[in-house]
């Protein structure tokens, strides 16, 4: 697998410039930069935990209830509810 030259370089560019229009390219662009600047950002306000990853100390993803088994809970717990109200 050879890389890529000067001609590879032109058509890509060229379907670019078919695909999309020449008027949207600098607005495809500007936006392409500035996800990049917010995501630059975010990464530098991170928390060093983050950006290491997680720790083998902490608590493990394993053992806290998932969102699905949270909204059952609550259900259930409604149920429960319902049934002390219409009980004799």
């Amino acid at each position: 697998m050879g890389t890529i030259g000067l001609w590879g370089i032109i058509v890509i560019i060229g379907v670019i410039v078919l695909l999309f229009g020449a008027r949207r390219l600098p607005d495809m662009a500007r936006s392409l930069g500035r996800s990049s600047r917010e995501f630059k950002d975010a990464l530098a306000e991170a928390p060093d935990d983050f950006r290491e990853g997680a720790r083998g100390d902490e608590t493990d993803a394993r053992e806290l209830p998932s969102a699905r088994e949270l909204e059952l809970e609550r259900q259930l717990e409604e149920e429960r509810a319902r049934r002390r109200e219409t009980a004799p």
